[in-house]
């Protein structure tokens, strides 16, 4: 207590009697001298201001910055849905009325079209669109797309919603613990982006592996500075262009030191070619592309490298009467890029091949591939794993060869045709129908 009486200030003098009729006014309030060694506090960080960054924001907080984008009676109108939380994207096109896009169906926001000045106000709540077309909002996952007319106007955009979900990736992470690069392959809008980044998470948070993310349209960390804190504590590189991915894979190797390189949308040439220099350095990769099965990233001239290229190769004829197959065949020409892949049929199925060379093989020699189904249960906690199931047809464990009933393939030593024979009894019977040949079938061997 004499301590305290000790810094504060000298009491005020009294007032003189021509100033009474001021009593009624509150007194100065006099703080303790902050100089006063008596007094300071004994931590620093007082005197230093409070950082301007903002905590980052959970999904059920970030989907309201997007609705701002709309009017208020048509975002009013989209609040009240039922579905809200499962909210795919939201349409506007000049002209048109606006249009919520959600699993069951389409629901319509206004019967008025959407005007210019709807437009410029939804772009104006946005970050600047890229070179291709894209843009964000700030520390958030959302990504807006701009539909252009022939003079650079904007006269449409996609508003498409992103959400961060944690243990998205669980049902691979026994692919990736051990440094194997894997290709997820999928159509739009089954949730590629999503998985990546939950895989770049598990990566660096449970691991402790150094990850950079190459985030071409800032679909992975968000758009802004500040990465989203969806991808933990991995790295993210932005890329000023798109055309410039390949270029900044190669840097990011180069000047980062990373162990893991997430590649989100591989759709060139040159990023194929990249993405190929980076696995040959020992560096694990994971990466999308956009494709239904693996057969289309073997039928795509700019993708096949991913799964190590395919080459004609002209067979000579003892050779190709021992494969039972054309002399003109197609083969793998190289390694590939990525050690396994998984299919995304939907949001709760994958289709994993462990071996993706192997599966390239198989397909490349008309046989069906080995692969694994993983199917997540309706609470998302648990997933099932099946083999794929081969019906109507004989598996040699041998050569892992498919013998179907209208179809006999060779194998190393004798043929099909020498291990079967057949014996033909033919006889006529005569009934209501007309006649009918019968035969009998017996396999020897």
């Amino acid at each position: 207590m004499l301590l305290r009486f000790f810094c504060l200030p000298p009491p005020f003098p009294p007032l003189p009697s021509n100033h009474l009729h001021f009593r009624s006014l509150p007194l100065p309030v006099h703080r303790p001298n902050l100089h006063c060694k008596l007094c300071t506090s004994s931590s620093s960080s007082s005197h230093f201001p409070t950082s301007s960054i903002t905590p980052p924001l959970p999904n059920q907080e970030e989907l309201p910055r997007l609705l701002h984008l709309l009017p208020d009676e048509m975002r009013s109108k989209l609040q009240s849905h039922p579905d809200l939380p499962h909210l795919i994207e939201i349409v506007m096109d000049l002209g048109r009325p606006p249009i919520a896009r959600f699993p069951k169906g389409d629901f319509l926001l206004s019967d008025l079209p959407i005007t210019s000045n709807h437009i410029r106000h939804a772009a104006s709540q946005v970050g600047d669109f890229g070179a291709d077309n894209r843009a964000g909002i700030s520390r958030t996952l959302h990504r807006i797309s701009a539909i252009r007319n022939r003079k650079g106007g904007i006269v449409g955009l996609t508003c498409r919603v992103g959400r961060a979900v944690p243990g998205s990736a669980n049902m691979l992470r026994d692919l990736v613990k051990d440094g194997g690069s894997l290709l997820l392959i999928g159509p739009p809008g089954v949730g590629k982006t999503t998985i990546i980044r939950d895989i770049a998470r598990i990566l660096a948070d449970d691991y402790k592996k150094r990850v950079m993310i190459v985030d071409t349209s800032n679909e992975i960390a968000g758009d802004g500075d500040i990465p989203h804190a969806g991808i933990g504590s991995a790295r993210r590189l932005q890329v000023p262009n798109c055309n410039m991915q390949h270029k900044v894979l190669i840097e990011a190797v180069e000047n980062h030191m990373p162990q893991v390189i997430v590649i989100d949308e591989i759709g060139t040439k040159l990023e194929a070619m990249a993405a190929s220099t980076i696995a040959q350095r020992g560096i694990q990769l994971v990466a999308t592309a956009h494709g239904v099965t693996i057969e289309n990233l073997i039928m795509n001239p700019s993708l096949e490298m991913l799964v190590g290229g395919i080459q004609s190769v002209t067979l000579g004829d003892e050779e190709a009467s021992r494969r039972g197959l054309q002399k003109t065949v197609l083969e793998r020409k190289g390694p590939s890029t990525f050690t396994s892949g998984a299919e995304i049929i939907s949001k709760t199925e994958l289709q994993v091949h462990r071996d993706l060379e192997a599966t390239v093989d198989a397909l490349l020699a008309g046989r069906s591939p080995k692969f694994e189904v993983h199917k997540i249960d309706p609470k998302g906690s648990t997933y099932e794993t099946l083999g794929n199931d081969i019906p109507d047809g004989i598996h040699s464990q041998e050569e892992d060869v498919i013998v179907s009933e209208d179809h006999f393939m060779r194998t190393d030593e004798h043929t099909v045709d020498d291990k079967i024979n057949f014996e033909f009894e033919e006889k006529m019977e005569k009934d209501s129908r007309g006649a009918r040949v019968g035969f009998h079938l017996f396999v020897y061997g």
